[in-house]
Parts: C-alpha cells; structure tokens; sequence
C-alpha cells in the first residue's frame, strides 16, 4: 500500500496525464488539487469542519478519478471523527431554556437551541451562554471537546437573575495603633529639637558680643540648648524610622477580623500594640 506521502505525488502526476487528454467540461483542476491538499493540511491541524468541507469539494465527480477516490475516502473518515455536542440549558428554576445565545470560543454559534447536535473541532473550548428573554444571568464553561465523540452533552443551569454573587472581601492591613504613636513623637521631637537648636544659634551669636570675657553660665547654657536639641533631633528620627518599619512590615488581617478590631476601637474597649 502506498503511505499517504506518496500518494499525493503520484495523484498529481495522474492529474496532470488527465489533463493532456481532451476530457469534457469539469472543474478546475487546480482548485480540486488544492482543496485535496487544504483536506490533509486541515485534518493534520485538527480542524475536522474545514477538512471536511475541502474533502466534499475535491470528492466531487467534476474532479479528476484519482483524487476523487481519496477524497471520498476521507469524507467518511471526517464523518467518524468530527465531535458533535447537544446543549442542555436549564433556568434556576429547572425550566428547560431554548432563548439561548451560546458562544463557543467567543465567536457565535447558535442564535438560540433546538435541540440538534453541532459539530465541533478537538481540543479545549470555551462555551458562553447568555438567556436572550431574561430567564438567567450569563454562564461560561470550559470543556476538552474529544474526537470522535458523538452528541455529548453540555449542560449547564443559569443563575436567577434576581442572585447577587457574593463579594468576597480582602484582607485589609490596617494602621497599628503604634505606628501612630512613634508618627506623633516623631513630630514632637522634631519640632521641639528644631526650637532647641534655633535658640541655641540665637544665644550662640549673643556670645560674639562678649568674647572673650564671657562668664561660664553663658557658654553652659549655649551648650545645654543644643544638647538638648540633639536629643530630641535623634529621638525624632528614631521614632519616625519606627512608625515607617512598623507600618510597612504591619500584617494582613483577615476582613471579619478587621471589622471586629475596627469595632472594638471605636467603642474605646481595646487598644491594638
């Protein structure tokens, strides 16, 4: 037996013999060669509607003998292997629905249902249905559409219009109450420490007038001011790097959790550390 690599060539050479003998009126030969290799191209890449509809043309009689012979061959083998599926629609309410637009891979196939089986190609497709009179809300399914399958059917019940899916809430990751706490010291701080150090620039530049008879008390106190503006600068810095650490590293809290806390402060019951 000849492998089907093969036999494509020795087609063509038999197709062109017939074609220098006078012979009476038929289709272009060309467009029945190409369609007997659209057929295998088709078939190869999974797309058994459009095989099938390239086999019908070149196994029509107009075509030369000896690709009509395979054609028709795989005509019938494209019958055996194109899957076809039966939709089963029902409402809510158990109510059978035929108002149904469905949508396969989001390009339209049916306008509505009737009850017949439709031919699909293999693989994975996504179904869309969407009730046209109202009946229920729209509904997707994914589903492995297998060669060779005969009417399977793909059910699927639409939601009530009147059903509101639940929201899912996040989780929340609030303000510690702590980060709140070193944010206000870290202000105080620093607007303090800024006085401490304005003053102690001021009495600095007093001591300019006495130099260099000024009394220890003077200079002490110049010293004290901005040691003191130190401590508070460096405490002002620390405790704004402590809100800012505690507020991006603060944990997710689940929303019920989230809610109760929030509660709980408001009312003054609880304090969060």
């Amino acid at each position: 037996m000849l492998s089907r690599a093969r036999a494509l060539p020795m087609a063509l050479v038999a197709v062109g013999a017939s074609v220098a003998a006078p012979s009476p009126a038929r289709a272009d030969d060309s467009s029945c060669i190409q369609s007997y290799e659209q057929t295998q191209t088709l078939r190869r890449a999974g797309k058994l509607r459009e095989a099938r509809s390239e086999a019908a043309k070149c196994a029509s009689e107009s075509c030369p003998a000896v690709l009509v012979r395979d054609c028709t061959k795989w005509l019938a083998e494209l019958d055996q292997s194109i899957p076809t599926v039966v939709f089963d629609v029902k409402s809510a309410a158990g109510e059978e629905l035929t108002n149904v637009r469905v949508m396969v891979d989001e390009k339209l196939l049916l306008e509505q249902l009737d009850g017949k089986s439709v031919a699909l190609d293999v693989g994975p497709h996504t179904f869309r249905f969407e009730s046209t009179d109202g009946k229920g809300l729209p509904a997707e399914q994914t589903t492995v559409i297998h060669e060779g399958t005969k009417n399977r059917t793909i059910a699927v019940t639409l939601a009530s219009p009147g059903a509101v899916s639940p929201v899912r809430a996040s989780p929340s990751r609030p303000v510690p109450i702590t980060s709140w706490v070193f944010g206000g010291a870290a202000l105080a701080s620093l607007g303090v420490g800024t006085v401490f150090a304005l003053r102690g620039s001021s009495k600095e530049s007093d001591l300019e007038a006495c130099k260099p008879a000024c009394g220890a008390a003077a200079v002490n106190d110049v010293s004290t001011t901005y040691a003191l503006a130190d401590v508070l600068l460096t405490a002002g810095v620390v405790s704004a790097i402590a809100a800012v650490a505690i507020f991006v590293t603060r944990p997710e809290v689940p929303p019920q959790a989230a809610a109760t806390a929030s509660l709980v402060r408001r009312r003054g019951l609880a304090f969060e550390f």
